[in-house]
C-alpha cells in the first residue's frame, strides 16, 4: 500500500523550483490515463472511474504498471 509520493524538483538559475524530466513524464502519463478513465466512464463503462484514485495517488513506477494494463 502506498502512503504518499515523493516528488523531486530541480532549481533553476533564479532559485525557483521546477519539475524534473521524470516528474513531467509521470504527470503527462497520469493525465493521459485519467483522460482514458473519464472517457471510458462517459462512454458507458462507469467501472473505469474506480481507477481514478489509484492513478491520482500512484508514483511513477505504479503509473507505468497501470499504463501497461491499459495497453500503453
Amino acid at each position: 500500500m502506498m502512503i504518499g509520493t515523493m516528488r523531486i524538483y530541480e532549481m533553476n538559475e533564479k532559485g525557483e523550483c521546477i519539475m524534473g524530466k521524470n516528474d513531467r513524464d509521470a504527470e503527462e502519463l497520469r493525465s493521459k490515463l485519467l483522460s482514458e478513465v473519464y472517457a471510458g466512464a462517459v462512454a458507458g463503462m462507469p467501472a473505469m472511474i474506480l481507477d481514478e484514485s489509484r492513478i491520482r495517488n500512484a508514483d511513477a513506477e505504479e503509473l507505468e504498471r497501470i499504463a501497461k494494463e491499459y495497453g500503453y
